[in-house]
C-alpha cells in the first residue's frame, strides 16, 4: 500500500513539473523580453580616429572641453550634460550657458588636480561618456579615465572645417537628435554661403595677404589648420603660403620678426589677447619693428575681441568667418549687418537672442 502511494505521489510531482515547465516555456516565447533591457549602444569615431562604443542615447556626458559643449547645446543636448570642465574666460560665457542650460549652475564641475583630471569629481558626475581635447589615443587623461572609471573618452582635435561639422553629426547622433543636428548644420551652411558666394568671386591677386597672430605673437596659423580655412573662406590668403619654410604646413608654425617683415602682410589678424590690442601693434614702443609692415602702415590690424562670440571651434564658425571677411574685404561686405546676422543665427541655433540671450 505504501509503495502504491509513493508511486502516485511521484507521478503527481512529475505531472506538475511538466505542466509548470510548459507554462514557463510558453510565457518566455510570448514575451521575448528580459526583465531588464540591455543598454543599446552605437559606435562613433572621434577626431583621433578612435572607434568608441557609446550608450545610446547617451544621457550623462561630461565635457572637459568647452568648445564641444557649445556644440552639444546647439544640437539640443543640454539635458544630457552631467559634468562641466574648467571654463576659460567665464565672464564672457556663463550668461549664455545659463540661458541655454537651466541646470548649468547645479551641474557637477570637474577640474584638474596637479595637471590631471580630477577623477573623484568626474566620478561624481557618473558619466557614460567623457569628451576632452586630445590628439593622442593614449594621453594620460584618456588612459586614467578609461582604466579607472571604465568610461569611453571622445577626443576632440579640430584641424579643419570638416572636423567641426562632423562633431555636430556625432553629438547629435550620440544623444539621438540627428534631425536637430542637421538643422544646425543647415543654418551653418547657409550663413557660411553668404560669405563664400562673395569671396569665391574675388580674383586671387586682389585678395589681401593675412598674418594670423596667436597669443605668442610670432606663432601663426599654418596651412594645415582650421584657421587657414577661415582666412581662405573670408577671401584672404594666408601669408605663410608665400614663406619658403616647410614648417608652414604645421598647425602652429613660429616665425621670426625678419620672416614676417619679408612676407609683409596686408592684414594682421589677432586672436583674442587680454594683454595685447591692435593699437599696441601699431603704436606700441615694444612693436617698433612692425612699423614698416603694410598692415601696420595702413592701419589694418584687427582682432577677434570676444572669446565667446568669436569661438571658431563651435557652431559659431560661420559668424567668425563673416566678421573676418567684413574686416579684410570691407568693400565687398559694406552692407552686411553683423549684429543682425548674429541675432538671427543665435535664434536659429540656440533659441535665444544675441546679445542679451533672451528666449526667442
Amino acid at each position: 500500500m505504501k509503495s502504491k502511494l509513493m508511486i502516485v505521489a511521484i507521478l503527481a510531482i512529475v505531472v506538475i513539473s511538466i505542466i509548470a515547465a510548459g507554462c514557463t516555456t510558453t510565457n518566455t516565447g510570448a514575451t521575448a523580453t528580459p526583465t531588464t533591457q540591455a543598454q543599446k549602444t552605437i559606435t562613433v569615431i572621434d577626431d583621433r580616429g578612435k572607434t568608441l562604443t557609446v550608450p545610446y542615447p547617451a544621457k550623462r556626458v561630461v565635457f572637459l572641453v568647452e568648445n564641444a559643449m557649445n556644440t552639444m547645446y546647439a544640437v539640443g543636448g543640454a539635458d544630457d550634460i552631467s559634468g562641466i570642465g574648467d571654463i576659460w574666460m567665464p565672464q564672457y560665457k556663463e550668461d549664455f550657458f545659463r540661458a541655454v542650460d537651466s541646470n548649468y549652475n547645479a551641474t557637477q564641475k570637474v577640474g584638474y588636480v596637479n595637471g590631471a583630471v580630477d577623477l573623484e569629481a568626474l566620478a561624481k558626475a557618473n558619466p557614460d561618456l567623457v569628451v576632452l581635447w586630445s590628439a593622442d589615443w593614449d594621453d594620460k587623461d584618456t588612459k586614467a579615465i578609461e582604466e579607472t572609471l571604465h568610461v569611453p573618452v571622445y577626443g576632440v582635435f579640430l584641424r579643419n572645417f570638416s572636423d567641426i561639422y562632423e562633431q555636430h553629426r556625432d553629438f547629435a547622433k550620440i544623444v539621438g537628435n540627428e534631425k536637430r543636428g542637421q538643422e544646425v548644420l543647415d543654418t551653418m551652411n547657409a550663413t557660411m554661403k553668404k560669405v563664400t558666394d562673395v569671396t569665391s568671386a574675388i580674383p586671387e591677386n586682389e585678395k589681401p595677404t593675412v598674418y594670423w597672430m596667436w597669443g605668442d605673437v610670432y606663432g601663426t596659423a599654418g596651412l594645415h589648420s582650421s584657421t587657414n580655412d577661415m582666412i581662405n573662406a573670408a577671401g584672404g590668403v594666408n601669408v605663410v603660403s608665400k614663406w619658403n619654410n616647410d614648417t608652414k604646413y604645421d598647425e602652429h608654425p613660429v616665425l621670426t620678426m625678419e620672416a614676417i617683415q619679408a612676407l609683409n602682410p596686408d592684414v594682421i589678424y589677432m586672436w583674442y589677447n587680454p594683454n595685447l590690442d591692435p593699437k599696441d601693434i601699431m603704436t606700441g614702443e615694444d612693436y617698433k619693428a612692425w612699423r614698416n609692415i603694410n598692415a601696420v602702415k595702413n592701419g589694418r590690424v584687427y582682432e577677434l575681441d570676444n572669446p565667446f562670440l568669436d569661438d571658431s571651434m563651435t557652431s559659431r564658425l560661420p559668424l567668425v568667418v563673416m566678421k573676418i571677411a567684413k574686416n579684410i574685404n570691407p568693400d565687398k561686405f559694406a552692407s552686411l549687418d553683423l549684429n543682425k546676422e548674429y541675432d538671427a543665427f543665435f535664434v536659429s541655433v540656440y533659441g535665444v537672442h544675441y546679445p542679451g540671450y533672451a528666449k526667442a
